[in-house]
C-alpha cells in the first residue's frame, strides 16, 4: 500500500529540490529501493486509486460460504418493519448457531454494513402539482391540560405542493377524530386536494388485498364521496412512501410542543395550533423555490376543489336500545332519552365532542360527549312526563340533582314541598313543564322573582311568568288615519246599573 505522505515527500525532494535517490533515502531514513520504487511508479495514487486498492482485500474462504446467507437475510428484512430487523449481531449468532461459522464477529459487522449500503434504496426527486394531493398521518404529544400532563393524538395534514400544514389535537385516534379532522382541514387549506396518501390505518382500511388494493372502511368512502377526493395507500410498512408528511410529524413536535403547551381546554390547544400552522407557513420557504409556503399555498388555493355547501357528519354511528330508566348506553357512559322512546331502538351519532341520539329520522337528545368512564348524563325534561305520574321521584331524581339546574329550583321546591307536602312535589313539576313555553332562562328568573315574595305556589311563579313575557310590551294609539274605517263609527255602550239590580232582586 502506498503511503500518500512518504510519496509526496520522495516527489518533492526530487522534483523541487533535486536531491538523488541516495540522499533522498538518507534525508528520510528509507531504502533506496523504496524510493526508487515510489519515483517509478506509473498510476499516480488518486482517490480512486486508493480506493481500488483499499477494496481489492479478499474475503476468507468462510466467510465467502456465509455470503449467499447474509444477503438473504438482508434482503428479507426490506419487506418487514424497520424495528424488527437483523442486527449484525444477530446475524453473527444465528450463523454461528445454524451454519457453524467459524470467523469473528468483528468481520461479519463490517460484512453486513458493507452488504447493507448496497441493498439501499434509490430515491427518486418529485415534484407534485398544485392541488393534487395532500399525505395525512397521525402522531402523539404531551402537552398540560388543566395543570396535569396528558398525551394527546395529533392529526398531521400537509399540502405536498406549497407544504402547508394543519395540525389538530384530540383525546384519541378513533373514527370520529379522524373524520373530524378532515372537515377542519379542507375548512383551513380552502378546499380539496385530488388525492390523498395515507398509512393503512384501521379507520380508514376495512382489508388490505393484494399491492396497494384495500377495502375501505364504509365512513371513510363516504366522506370521500362527500368531499370528492380519492385515497392512495402506502405499501404495508412503508411510510417512507410520504415522506413529507413522516418528517412534518416530528417537526411539529419539536416546535409546536416543546417546551410543552399548558391550556385550560382543548380549543385553546387547537386554536394555539393553528396560528401556529400560519405564522410558519409565513417564515418557511418553499425548496427549491423563492417563495414561502404562504405565498406557495395561496397559488394552490386556485386548484382546490370547491368546499361542499354542507358539512361533513363527523361521526360514528351505532344502534341502542333505551332501557327502562330511559338510558342509551355508549362506550361505558350512559345518555337519558325523553321517556317515551323508553324499549325503543334509537341510533346515536358519536362526535367528538357530543352525542347525538335520532329515532325515526328527528333528533331526540343532545348531551356534551364524556371521555370518563361509567358516568350517566341526564337531563331533567327527558322524565318531566313520567314525574307527572311519579311526583314524589322529583326529591331523589338525578337528573333534578345535576349541576345543571339552577339553585333557586331545588330552593323553591323544598318550601313547596314543606306546605304542601305531595301536592308541592306535583304542582312543582307542572312549573317545570312551562320551561318548554318560555325556555329556562325566563322560568329561572320567575323563580327567583317569585322567591322573593316570600310566597311558595304556583300561582305565584305563574303571575311573575306573565309579568315577564309582558314586560316591554308598548301600546300605542291608533291614529284616525291608520284606524280601521268598521271601527271609526264603532261606540261602547254604558252599563245600566239599573239592570244589575233587577239581577239581583235589588241587593247590592
Amino acid at each position: 500500500m502506498i503511503d500518500m505522505a512518504q510519496y509526496y515527500n520522495i516527489k518533492y525532494l526530487k522534483e523541487v529540490e533535486g536531491l538523488s535517490e541516495r540522499s533522498i533515502a538518507k534525508k528520510l531514513g528509507i531504502s533506496r529501493n523504496t524510493v526508487s520504487k515510489y519515483l517509478n511508479q506509473s498510476e499516480l495514487p488518486t482517490a480512486i486509486n486508493r480506493q481500488r486498492i483499499y477494496g481489492s482485500k479478499q474475503y476468507s474462504d468462510e466467510t465467502k460460504r456465509v455470503l449467499p446467507i447474509i444477503d438473504q437475510w438482508l434482503e428479507d428484512d426490506l419487506k418487514h418493519w424497520a424495528k424488527q430487523k437483523h442486527t449484525a449481531a444477530r446475524i453473527y449468532k444465528r450463523l454461528v448457531d445454524e451454519y457453524a461459522f467459524k470467523g469473528s464477529a468483528s468481520n461479519i459487522r463490517k460484512v453486513v454494513a458493507k452488504r447493507r449500503k448496497k441493498l439501499q434504496k434509490v430515491f427518486i426527486p418529485l415534484e407534485f402539482q398544485l392541488g393534487h394531493q395532500f399525505q395525512f398521518d397521525w402522531g402523539e404529544a404531551d402537552i398540560i391540560l388543566q395543570g396535569r400532563i396528558l398525551r394527546v393524538y395529533l392529526f398531521c395534514i400537509q399540502l405536498s405542493a406549497s407544504r402547508m400544514r394543519f395540525v389538530r389535537a384530540y383525546l384519541h385516534e378513533k373514527q370520529e377524530a379522524f373524520l373530524d379532522g378532515f372537515v377542519h382541514a379542507f375548512e383551513f387549506f380552502g378546499g380539496i386536494p385530488t388525492e390523498g396518501l395515507y398509512d393503512n390505518l384501521k379507520t380508514a382500511v376495512q382489508k388490505t388485498l393484494k399491492g396497494r388494493d384495500r377495502i375501505e372502511q364504509e365512513t371513510f368512502l363516504a366522506l370521500q364521496a362527500h368531499y370528492l377526493f380519492k385515497s392512495e395507500f402506502c405499501n404495508v410498512r412503508s411510510g417512507n412512501e410520504k415522506g413529507r408528511i413522516e418528517g412534518t410529524v416530528g417537526y411539529i413536535r419539536r416546535n409546536a410542543f416543546v417546551p410543552l403547551p399548558a391550556v385550560q381546554s382543548m380549543e385553546e390547544l387547537n386554536d394555539s395550533l393553528k396560528e401556529w400552522c400560519l405564522k410558519e407557513s409565513e417564515r418557511t420557504m418553499v425548496p427549491n423555490s423563492k417563495e414561502t409556503v404562504a405565498q406557495m399555498w395561496e397559488k394552490e388555493k386556485g386548484y382546490l376543489q370547491a368546499l361542499p355547501d354542507q358539512v361533513f357528519e363527523a361521526c360514528k354511528l351505532v344502534s341502542c336500545q333505551v332501557n327502562k330508566t330511559s338510558l342509551v348506553t355508549i362506550e361505558t357512559n350512559q345518555y337519558s332519552v325523553p321517556c317515551q322512546f323508553v324499549g325503543k331502538a334509537v341510533w346515536a351519532k358519536i362526535f367528538v365532542d357530543q352525542v347525538i341520539i335520532v329515532a325515526q329520522n328527528q333528533v331526540i337528545a343532545e348531551h356534551s360527549r364524556s371521555y370518563e368512564r361509567n358516568q350517566m348524563f341526564t337531563n331533567l325534561d327527558h322524565y318531566l312526563d313520567a314525574l307527572l305520574n311519579k311526583p314524589r321521584a322529583i326529591r331523589d331524581a338525578h337528573a333534578f340533582h345535576s349541576s345543571e339546574i339552577p339553585d333557586v329550583f331545588k330552593r323553591y321546591h323544598r318550601k313547596m314541598r314543606e306546605q304542601e307536602g305531595a301536592i308541592g312535589d306535583q304542582k312543582f313539576i307542572r312549573l317545570l313543564l312551562l320551561h318548554r313555553e318560555i325556555g329556562l332562562p325566563k322560568l329561572t328568573q320567575a323563580l327567583i322573582e317569585a322567591e322573593k315574595t316570600h310566597v311558595f305556589r304556583y300561582e305565584v311563579v305563574h303571575d311573575m311568568i306573565q309579568q315577564l313575557t309582558n314586560e316591554g310590551v308598548i301600546i300605542h294609539d291608533l291614529s284616525r288615519e291608520k284606524t280601521p274605517t268598521n271601527l271609526l263609527d264603532y261606540k261602547v255602550q254604558k252599563s245600566n246599573v239599573e239592570q244589575y239590580g233587577l239581577l239581583t232582586g235589588g241587593k247590592k
